[in-house]
């Protein structure tokens, strides 16, 4: 419930690409393209390990965007919020 309240600092700090459009397209992409950035995101652990850092941010970046890949939602019209809603009602624990 304080989502307005949150985005409304944003917007106006980035006034090219309102935060409501960016959360969209954000959402669209990683539909259409989890799959394989949650690939690339393992490659990016295993890079890290190897050089003996951590990747607690890697994981979870990993494991949501395997997630929503597999949701198997590619294309959903709409905004932020419709799009979302489509998530949640795939995918209820979001």
């Amino acid at each position: 419930g304080v989502r307005d309240e949150v985005l409304a600092p944003l917007a106006a700090s980035e006034g090219r690409f309102p935060w409501q459009d960016g959360g969209a397209y954000a959402l669209e992409r990683m539909l259409a393209h989890g799959a394989r950035r949650a690939e690339e995101m393992r490659e990016v652990i295993a890079t890290l390990e190897a050089l003996g850092a951590p990747a607690p941010m890697s994981r979870a970046t990993a494991a949501w965007q395997a997630a929503v890949g597999a949701l198997d939602l590619v294309a959903i019209p709409g905004d932020a919020d419709g799009r979302l809603a489509a998530v949640r009602q795939a995918r209820p624990s979001t």
